[in-house]
């Protein structure tokens, strides 16, 4: 299995705050596509690994942008930029502005790290299933149990979980 380049999508309305946010992951290993266009933010988070939020784009409100790329883009990992206090609506991170850079690259870096490891392990259940082809329901459930714990990896942990499944 061949692993693609991550994109991470910047969703900002005003032009400086994309490309603030665009420069501080420029140098990274992800393709990084900036946009304040809400039809462009929703083509481009349904092949995203992590899409970064900053506030509101056109008429819709940051929460329901989020709750909107929760729906449409579920394999999209979801940062909120800048709002004092995390937004109510659906998101894996949030960084209060001021954003560092570093800390837009740690976090990026880490929900990258996850996606990437959603999707050996959904191509992984995908192959048990193709062998085994005989009980879709426990495969489901381990794969939804798989997922649950998780929760409790540190960015660190992906690679030592990425070992253990090419173990088995």
């Amino acid at each position: 299995m061949s692993r693609r380049t991550p994109t991470v999508l910047v969703v900002a309305e005003e032009e400086l705050t994309r490309e603030r946010y665009r420069s501080a992951l420029e140098n990274s290993q992800y393709d990084v596509v900036a946009t304040g266009v809400p039809d462009e933010v929703l083509a481009t988070a349904k092949r995203a690994s992590v899409a970064a939020v900053a506030g509101p784009v056109g008429n819709w409100a940051q929460r329901t942008l989020l709750q909107t790329l929760t729906e449409r883009a579920p394999g999209c990992a979801l940062v909120s930029l800048g709002r004092e206090h995390p937004p109510t609506g659906p998101h894996d991170a949030h960084l209060e502005a001021p954003v560092a850079p570093d800390d837009l690259r740690a976090t990026v870096e880490h929900l990258a790290t996850r996606a990437a490891y959603f999707e050996q392990l959904d191509a992984f259940v995908a192959a048990a299933r193709r062998a085994a082809g005989t009980d879709p329901g426990r495969l489901r459930r381990l794969r939804d149990e798989a997922r649950q714990l998780q929760g409790s990896f540190d960015s660190t942990d992906f690679e030592a979980a990425f070992r253990l499944v090419d173990a088995v």
